[in-house]
């Protein structure tokens, strides 16, 4: 009896000892994740407004916007675009393909509307209606924009000064902001997201909701032509710019920029996220990869042990407090962090397991669209799901 006995404590205390160090494995990994955006917010939003670039000597800026069925989005950005210290030269709407009244919208407000042409084989939808909208673009600089962002009324002239200082293409990540309880569970994507491509310095691609690219640039890097089969068309594109000597700083947008993702229900959300899933997944370092894979499992191990402890179950290896306390801490962390990409609330990191199983959920569906070349319905559209850079054959596909 006696030896059974002592071994089985051994074994429970080198199982709790395990369990502590990969609990603690995952706050670190946590910290490094959310954390660094935390202490280096101040530096990773737009620089401020600057009235000397609001002289005639600013360059002109052509706003695009690429539009498809965006009739109740697009006046909320149309009409922030009509308030801004530095004001664009043109505004041009590209409808592509709308069945809905988005270019009546966009005329109503002043914008030029230019519909796309019939889209040639190998073409996205999206890349095609960014490079319809840059050939017809007079401005010395290009502005992409999504139809759901909206600017505060410097955040043209603020993009411009970070053009400015970085002197190659400028893009920023919207400030998420939610109004119901379902959008909540874009918070883990959003850091995700902004993890894979990057902030600053080490931007490794760009956001597409809001570029902005000298127009010689744009052409030099190869344009929305060089990315036109790909689904992941701005970490793309950045790569592009990189390749050929332009330099990418990527931006949160904080007050300045931000947008509502999915307005129109959870069916959205969860097929709009789907799409954008493996963006993060393939643009992401295989250093940060682990580092978010040890956050998740340290994560996912917390919670089942509170479970256990506050069910006092046998499989409990932690005591309720020493569980909850972990477990508090994790969603301390998470709270910091989350706030910096929109306006999830102490909700979030309070239920972080239902926001890990959803985070799993849309990741198993999206892993398993690519495997069977599968597609997700969005705007109308199917979007396929294929491997990185690796467009569905076609039969009739012209490149």
């Amino acid at each position: 009896m006696y030896p059974f006995t002592t071994r089985n404590v051994y074994l429970t205390r080198m199982a709790v000892f395990l369990l502590s160090a990969l609990l603690l494995s995952g706050l670190v990994a946590g910290m490094l994740i959310f954390g660094v955006r935390v202490v280096r917010k101040s530096i990773e939003r737009l620089p401020p407004a600057d009235a000397r670039h609001a002289s005639d000597q600013s360059p002109t800026v052509s706003v695009i916007i690429p539009a498809r069925n965006e009739q109740a989005r697009i006046p909320a950005l149309l009409d922030s675009l009509t308030t801004q210290s530095l004001m664009p030269i043109e505004i041009v709407v590209v409808d592509d393909e709308s069945t809905d009244q988005t270019a009546k919208v966009a005329k109503e407000y002043g914008a030029r509307v230019v519909k796309t042409p019939p889209r040639p084989a190998g073409w996205v939808g999206k890349t095609w209606a960014c490079h319809t909208g840059a050939s017809d673009a007079s401005g010395d600089l290009l502005l992409f924009l999504d139809a759901d962002v909206e600017m505060n009324s410097t955040a043209l002239e603020q993009l411009v000064v970070a053009h400015r200082s970085s002197g190659g293409a400028v893009s920023v990540q919207p400030y998420h902001r939610t109004t119901r309880a379902y959008e909540s569970f874009s918070a883990l994507f959003n850091a995700q997201v902004v993890t894979a491509v990057g902030v600053g310095p080490s931007s490794r691609g760009l956001f597409g909701p809001c570029i902005m690219i000298e127009k010689s640039a744009y052409y030099r890097s190869g344009g929305h032509e060089s990315v036109r089969s790909s689904v992941l068309d701005d970490v793309d594109l950045g790569r592009r710019c990189l390749a050929h000597g332009v330099s990418i700083r990527n931006y949160l947008g904080g007050e300045a920029v931000s947008f509502r993702m999915y307005p129109d229900g959870a069916r959205d959300l969860f097929n709009g996220w789907t799409k954008n899933f493996l963006q993060g997944a393939d643009a992401t370092p295989s250093r940060v990869l682990l580092l978010q894979s040890i956050w998740i499992i340290g994560a996912v191990t917390v919670a089942v042990q509170a479970g256990f402890a506050l069910a006092q179950s046998s499989f409990a290896l932690l005591g309720v407090f020493p569980a909850l306390s972990i477990y508090a801490a994790y969603a301390a962390l998470l709270a910091l962090g989350v706030r910096t990409y929109g306006s999830f609330g102490v909700g979030v990191a309070l239920t972080f397991p239902l926001h890990l199983l959803f985070f799993g959920s849309i990741m198993v569906r999206a892993l398993w669209l690519r495997v069977t070349g599968g597609s997700v319905e969005w705007r109308g559209r199917a979007v396929h799901l294929y491997p990185h850079g690796v467009p569905k054959p076609q039969k009739s596909a012209r490149i």
